[in-house]
């Protein structure tokens, strides 16, 4: 009780003061008024002098703000913003005041918090004024609030902190956030991969009646914009991915009315229209399409994560699937898949490869487990002369270079086609059933190396050598090369 009286006696004499503040100022302004009207001036210099009054009373209530205690104003700030927008914040050094462009506060170092625990450090944050009433510091109302040069360390359970953004009430008041990080971490801490904000507006449209985001963001180094909006009266989320660098647009409408949620989504990649509709409980998420070209269907469970699925393609380019500007390898250098609680199994089933005339019917097997990529028991036709499986697979990343290590089991089914196809010599053209060997291809630099080489389970020491040497060339690995390689492996075999 006498602590409360306490902080109600410093609170009166805060007043007090302020009050004696702007009395003394008005007071002083009311004298030189009076002295003004007894002097005898001109009519110009009065319209002068009028024009000066008004200016040192418009800019005088607007510095109002300045004797305010900054105590004050900072827990009036916090409670605003926790009330307005759901934010807890906390002030680590001294706010300030600003006049143009707009009246504003602003401070640095600000920590954002989520459960008491801190989730963001804004390097400068700035909140503006709603200049109707500046004369009682119990009436100023603050609005429009920017985060900029923030820093947002989160994981899944803090995801929360944006989603609420989206479900403020209906006001006139933005947030904004630019030129940010989200470094979005696992559950020991580590950081899985870092999204960039250029810049990100919160608002609500009055036009539609909807919560927006407007995000400007660059993820693994692919630029992309995000638009989300929230339909609370209709219960419905749609949101629009775009991301011209990977020729891919997504779009999303999904309702939250029930407890079993379905939507739709459109899917536009290379010029390719794909709809995908979905179902999502509360830790299963089904999807599936209807089309008869390309089908998808597939499950993914949340807790812990595990996703399976199908894709059935009619044909797909594998051009330039390895460069270091495509988002497949940027996921793979960010090591985001490195997480034990991560298992995903893909089967990719694609008749035609649209960029390799010879190449056919492929089957692969994705399956991520523990961090490990392995395409294990996938298989691919050549023509239809040879059926090539791969075995014992992984995919690895190293000091900024992927490579592919595996074992290959080649069965021959047409061998006299697969000879004229590559134009070997006919006194090296003899039948052979097998070819088994293992391998590492270097996506990066796009060289490959062979080992334990065996034509129908023999070995020869001619290959042997043969193969060594051509380890130690470290050519590129084209279709010239390729084509190169294959005489010359059945010249020495057969020779």
């Amino acid at each position: 009780m006498p602590k409360h009286n306490q902080f109600i006696k410093k609170l009166n004499s805060q007043f007090v003061s302020i009050n004696n503040t702007l009395e003394s100022y008005f007071n002083s302004l009311k004298i030189f008024l009076t002295n003004f009207k007894k002097s005898k001036l001109s009519q110009n210099n009065k319209a002068f002098l009028v024009s000066i009054i008004i200016v040192i009373l418009f800019i005088s209530y607007y510095l109002i703000p300045t004797v305010y205690s900054k105590d004050l104003i900072k827990l009036k700030i916090k409670n605003q913003v926790f009330k307005k927008y759901n934010i807890d914040i906390k002030f680590n050094s001294k706010v300030k005041y600003g006049l143009l462009p707009k009246p504003h506060f602003y401070t640095k170092n600000l920590s954002i918090l989520l459960n008491e625990e801190e989730i963001g450090i804004v390097n400068n944050f700035k909140i503006n004024l709603n200049h109707s009433n500046f004369f009682s510091l119990n009436k100023i109302q603050f609005k429009d609030l920017t985060f900029d040069k923030t820093d947002f360390n989160i994981n899944n359970k803090d995801i929360i902190f944006f989603e609420e953004l989206l479900k403020t009430e209906a006001s006139e008041n933005r947030i904004i956030i630019k030129n940010s990080n989200i470094f979005f971490k696992n559950d020991n801490g580590d950081i899985l991969f870092i999204n960039k904000i250029k810049k990100s507006e919160f608002y609500y449209d009055s036009y539609n009646l909807v919560n927006v985001l407007k995000s400007k963001n660059e993820i693994f180094n692919i630029p992309y914009k995000l638009i989300i909006k929230n339909d609370k009266f209709n219960k419905m989320i749609s949101s629009k991915f775009s991301s011209q660098k990977v020729r891919l647009n997504i779009e999303n409408e999904i309702s939250y009315d029930t407890e079993k949620k379905e939507g739709l989504m459109e899917i536009l990649f290379v010029n390719k229209a794909t709809s995908l509709r979905y179902r999502l409980q509360k830790e299963t998420l089904n999807f599936f399409t209807e089309g008869k070209k390309n089908k998808y269907n597939g499950l993914i469970e949340f807790k812990p994560f595990y996703l399976k699925a199908d894709f059935d393609y009619d044909g797909l380019s594998t051009k330039n699937l390895f460069n270091d500007d495509t988002i497949l390898y940027s996921l793979i250098k960010s090591e985001i898949f490195n997480n034990e609680n991560l298992n995903i199994n893909i089967n990719l089933n694609v008749r035609d490869i649209v960029n390799i005339d010879q190449l056919n019917n492929l089957f692969l097997n994705l399956s991520i487990e523990s961090g490990d990529i392995s395409f294990s028991d996938s298989n691919i036709m050549w023509k239809d002369d040879l059926k090539i499986y791969l075995n014992e697979s992984l995919l690895g990343y190293d000091q900024d270079e992927i490579y592919l290590t595996g074992k290959v089991i080649v069965e021959v089914k047409d061998s006299d086609d697969f000879y004229k196809s590559f134009q070997i010599k006919k006194e090296y053209r003899k039948k052979i059933n097998q070819i088994q060997f293992d391998f590492n291809y270097n996506f990066t630099q796009e060289q490959i190396t062979f080992d334990n080489f065996r034509i129908d389970n023999k070995t020869s020491t001619n290959i042997e050598n043969f193969v060594e040497k051509f380890n130690l060339n470290k050519k590129f690995f084209n279709k010239i090369t390729f084509k190169n390689f294959v005489n010359d492996f059945f010249k020495i075999y057969f020779g």
